[in-house]
């Protein structure tokens, strides 16, 4: 057998086993005598390959082809079948990716700055030409920056405050003749904000809010089946769900470093910026001490506050200092350690709470943080 007949072999090998698929696909809504005669074909078209017949197999399988293209049923819109086929199978390979391999997570808070940032904003300034369409929508794909002038857009009175309906903002509520208006403002900026609006309060259409620049917060990846090869490493910023954790909100994600693994002793000492861990300070990962001597993790960066025992006049209370882990347990603190709320507060994390490291902030690109993240 030369090489010719042997590509013709292999190419009506794969063209039997296709429209044997077709066939077996819709032989029961077929007549039983159309049946029996696209049997035959089949099994004469199988008997030529097998017999290695290839001056008749080109003439047989065209034969068959046509006959199959004949009787059996059309597909309605073959177009669309393929693209659905098309985005079913990208859609299942993403979720795939996203369950077992990386998964794309936000930072909600500002409770690991200056390492990450959560949604932010700078009040005041003047717009510029990049805060008009159409460049306006091309500053915040590299940016993540928007230049913000909230006014209210009708007239009429003040319902009430509410925070957490957006990640990042707290949301003002105004009934304006019977419909009700919301306004969502950064979160960092409406302080004075509630007591100058006050529910019951009368405003009119075109009273500003609040001006300035909303920064997203980063967008990174979690790298979930690292930990399947390895332990937990200190000093890792990691990614672990609240459920079971008391004081936090059920089934949210939220992202801390991690200070101490099972067995170890960790304390944080009242005036000393440290961490000290089994009687010892930190010193490896870099980051923490980097953290410690209130150093900057990137040019232009606001140093690290250290770890702290006491956060006078911060939002929370601290409530333990001393953490003896058990097994299985592990402790996680915020790098921006006045205003985060972590195990200082509601204690030690459960390892199947553990969702995995973060690896890499890919979203903001202008951001001096994107890249792998320490």
């Amino acid at each position: 057998m030369n090489f010719r007949d042997y590509l013709t072999l292999r190419s009506a090998r794969k063209a039997f086993k296709s429209l044997r698929n077709d066939f077996r696909l819709h032989c029961d809504v077929l007549p039983p005598k159309t049946r029996s005669a696209l049997e035959e074909r089949l099994t004469d078209l199988h008997q030529a390959i097998r017999c290695r017949e290839t001056e008749d197999l080109p003439a047989v399988l065209a034969t068959v082809r046509a006959e199959l293209d004949d009787t059996l049923p059309k597909p309605k819109w073959p177009w669309a079948s393929e693209w659905f086929d098309v985005i079913v199978s990208a859609l299942a390979v993403a979720f795939c990716f996203r369950a077992y391999y990386y998964q794309p997570f936000k930072i909600p808070t500002g409770s690991m700055q200056p390492t990450l940032y959560g949604i932010h904003a700078e009040p005041g300034g003047t717009p510029t030409a990049w805060d008009r369409q159409p460049l306006r929508f091309l500053k915040w794909c590299v940016t993540g920056a928007t230049y913000q002038d909230i006014r209210v857009r009708r007239s009429g009175r003040v319902v009430e405050w509410r925070s957490g309906a957006v990640p990042g903002y707290a949301s003002l509520f105004v009934n304006a003749a019977g419909r009700v208006d919301r306004y969502d403002i950064p979160e960092a900026a409406v302080g004075t904000l509630r007591s100058t609006f006050q529910p019951g309060m009368g405003v009119r259409a075109g009273t500003p809010l609040w001006r300035g620049t909303v920064h997203s917060g980063d967008f990174l990846f979690v790298n979930r089946w690292i930990w399947n090869f390895r332990h937990p490493r200190l000093g890792e910023t990691i990614v672990f769900s609240t459920r079971g954790l008391p004081g936090l909100p059920p089934d949210q994600h939220y992202i801390k470093r991690l200070c101490g693994r099972p067995g170890d002793t960790v304390e944080l000492r009242p005036n000393d910026s440290r961490l000290w861990v089994n009687g010892e300070p930190a010193l490896k990962p870099r980051r923490l001490c980097e953290i410690a001597d209130h150093a900057s993790p990137w040019p232009g960066a606001p140093a690290y506050p250290g770890y702290q025992t006491a956060v006078p006049g911060g939002p929370y209370t601290v409530t333990m200092s001393h953490f003896e882990l058990g097994p299985g347990r592990y402790l996680a603190l915020g790098d921006n350690s006045p205003n985060s709320l972590d195990s200082r507060y509601w204690g030690t994390i459960p390892a199947k709470n553990l969702l995995g490291p973060a690896t890499f902030v890919h979203w903001p690109f202008a951001s001096p943080r994107w890249g792998n993240v320490r």
